[in-house]
């Protein structure tokens, strides 16, 4: 006998309609929605010609969540940059993200009248932020050296006025083999770091041309990499990499 086999609808129709119906009246689409950090920090900021951006940030210009605590920096009359450790103030000359170093130098310039009155000190490093290569040259100026116990040391005597054998005043580089010895004969010294020891005819002229330091901060690069901005999140007092957020949300379609 023939069977007939009645088609069910139940089980093959009404699934598809299902999916026909969530594909028209809820299509998802995606919203953007961009994060405040990222919409702040990613405005360009320059103070002169120079790009002002992580871990540095303009005080009283910019939001510090730009930047990280302790890299605040003046921008005065929009000339370059500058930042204050303990014994000064000193001029941003350049600022080179890659490495995390920056050029600086003497924001009042050293004359030999400074040398000579012994009003030169020692750079004070926040040392929980910033420190000086290893391999950068230093200038050791010292201070009422007695010549006359030693000819050898008269070479590296910068000839200060009102100054003789008995308090001369001597300037020697830190790869100079005299430097222990020098010391012996002296009562006090400060330490300069130097990037340049050559083109300029002058202790001052070196002194002037400034040095290198660099920096201790979270990296920025894997986050500048992934499109990301990079900011301190003083909430969680950690570093931040802000980036836009790319929502889900469900929309309604027509048939």
């Amino acid at each position: 006998m023939n069977q007939i086999h009645f088609f069910n609808l139940t089980s093959t129709f009404f699934p598809v309609l299902y999916l026909v119906f969530f594909t028209f009246f809820f299509q998802a689409r995606k919203v953007t929605a961009v994060d405040e950090n990222f919409r702040i920090c990613s405005v360009p900021r320059y103070c002169g010609k120079m790009n002002i951006k992580y871990p540095f940030f303009i005080q009283g210009r910019d939001d510090p969540r730009c930047g990280y605590p302790g890299f605040e920096i003046h921008c005065r009359n929009k000339s370059l940059p500058s930042i204050s450790f303990g014994d000064g103030d000193y001029i941003i000359n350049d600022i080179y993200y890659h490495n995390q170093s920056c050029h600086l130098s003497r924001a009042v310039s050293f004359d030999k009248y400074a040398i000579c009155s012994h009003s030169i000190r020692n750079i004070s490093l926040p040392s929980d932020r910033f420190f000086l290569p290893s391999l950068q040259n230093k200038t050791f100026l010292f201070f009422n050296c007695n010549l006359s116990s030693s000819r050898e040391l008269s070479r590296y005597n910068i000839h200060c006025a009102a100054k003789n054998e008995s308090n001369a005043t001597l300037a020697l580089f830190s790869n100079d083999p005299m430097l222990n010895f020098a010391s012996e004969y002296c009562d006090t010294r400060v330490v300069a770091p130097v990037a340049f020891t050559s083109g300029e005819g002058s202790l001052e002229g070196i002194l002037n041309r400034g040095f290198m330091v660099e920096w201790i901060a979270t990296d920025c690069g894997i986050c500048e990499a992934s499109g990301g901005k990079c900011g301190f999140d003083y909430t969680t007092y950690h570093f931040k990499c802000s980036q836009e957020r790319i929502e889900v949300q469900a929309g309604t379609g027509t048939w």
